[in-house]
C-alpha cells in the first residue's frame, strides 16, 4: 500500500524550535541582521505597525514573537510622553533574544514586560485579556493557524490583531526579480553577518517564498473567526501589514 502524502504544513519556513537553537545562537547579532537582509527598510515597516499599535484603542498590548524587542521598545517610546498608555507585554520562545532586549531598556517609565512564551500557546494569558495582538516577521516561522487560534482566544471581543509578514509583490515579473536577488544576495550576506550560520537565512528565504500571499492570509485570518480584515502593502508589497479584528 502506497505511502500517504503528508499533511501540508502551515510553517512556511519549516522551522522547528526544538530542531534548532539558530535564533539563540545569532541573537546578539539579529539586529544587525535585520538591518543587512532588509537594507534598513524594516526600521520603517516596524514604524507602520507602531503607529497603528499606538492608535489603537485599549489597554493592553500584547507584541508575540517579539524577538530583540523590536515593535514593544518602539512603541513604549512613543508613548513616554502620552497622557494614555498601554501595558506592553512582550513575549518570545527565545530566552536569549529577549535578553538582548532587555538590555536595550531605557530607565522604567512605561517599560515593557519580557516573557518567555510560545504564539503557539499562550497558557500564561487569559481569554479575553488583550486589547492589542501584534506579531511582526514571525508567523512564517510559526504554524499559523496554532497562532491564529491562540490569537483569536486572547483577544477581547472587538480587540485588534496586527501582523506584518513577507507577502508577494502584485506585479508577477517584479516578484520573480525580487526573489531571484534574495536567492542569490541573501546567502552571502548572511554569511558575513553570521559567521556562516545557514539557518536563519534558509529559514528567512523559505518563509518568503512559501508564506500565503495578501489574500490568501486574510482568508486564513477569517476562517479563524476574524472580521474587518485587510491588509497595507509596504514597500510596493514586499511585506504587508495585516489587521483583524475579533467581533463584539
Amino acid at each position: 500500500m502506497a505511502a500517504e502524502p503528508p499533511e501540508p504544513t502551515a510553517n512556511a519556513a519549516g522551522f522547528d524550535p526544538a530542531r534548532d537553537d539558530v535564533f539563540a545562537r545569532i541573537a546578539g547579532r539579529y539586529d544587525l541582521m535585520c538591518d543587512i537582509f532588509s537594507l534598513f527598510a524594516h526600521r520603517h515597516w516596524k514604524s507602520a505597525m507602531v503607529e497603528e499599535i499606538v492608535r489603537a484603542p485599549g489597554a493592553v498590548l500584547l507584541d508575540t514573537a517579539s524577538g530583540t524587542g523590536h515593535i514593544a521598545l518602539r512603541v513604549a517610546r512613543r508613548q513616554e510622553r502620552a497622557a494614555a498608555r498601554k501595558r506592553i507585554v512582550a513575549t518570545d520562545l527565545c530566552e536569549e533574544m529577549l535578553g538582548v532586549a532587555r538590555r536595550k531598556l531605557a530607565p522604567p517609565g512605561s517599560a515593557p514586560e519580557f516573557r518567555v512564551a510560545d504564539a503557539h500557546d499562550l497558557r500564561g494569558f487569559e481569554s479575553g485579556s488583550i486589547d492589542v495582538y501584534s506579531m511582526a516577521f514571525g508567523m512564517k516561522i510559526c504554524d499559523r493557524h496554532r497562532a491564529l487560534r491562540e490569537a483569536f482566544r486572547v483577544l477581547r471581543p472587538g480587540g485588534l490583531l496586527l501582523c506584518l509578514e513577507a507577502s508577494h509583490i502584485p506585479a508577477a515579473w517584479l516578484r520573480a526579480l525580487y526573489l531571484r536577488y534574495m536567492d542569490w544576495c541573501l546567502p552571502v550576506m548572511a554569511r558575513l553577518a553570521t559567521g556562516g550560520d545557514r539557518g536563519a537565512y534558509d529559514y528567512l528565504l523559505r518563509g518568503v517564498h512559501d508564506f500565503p500571499d495578501q489574500r490568501a492570509f486574510c482568508d486564513d485570518l477569517r476562517g479563524h473567526g476574524f472580521t474587518a480584515v485587510g491588509y497595507r502593502n509596504l514597500s510596493l508589497g514586499i511585506v504587508a501589514l495585516h489587521r483583524a479584528t475579533k467581533p463584539l
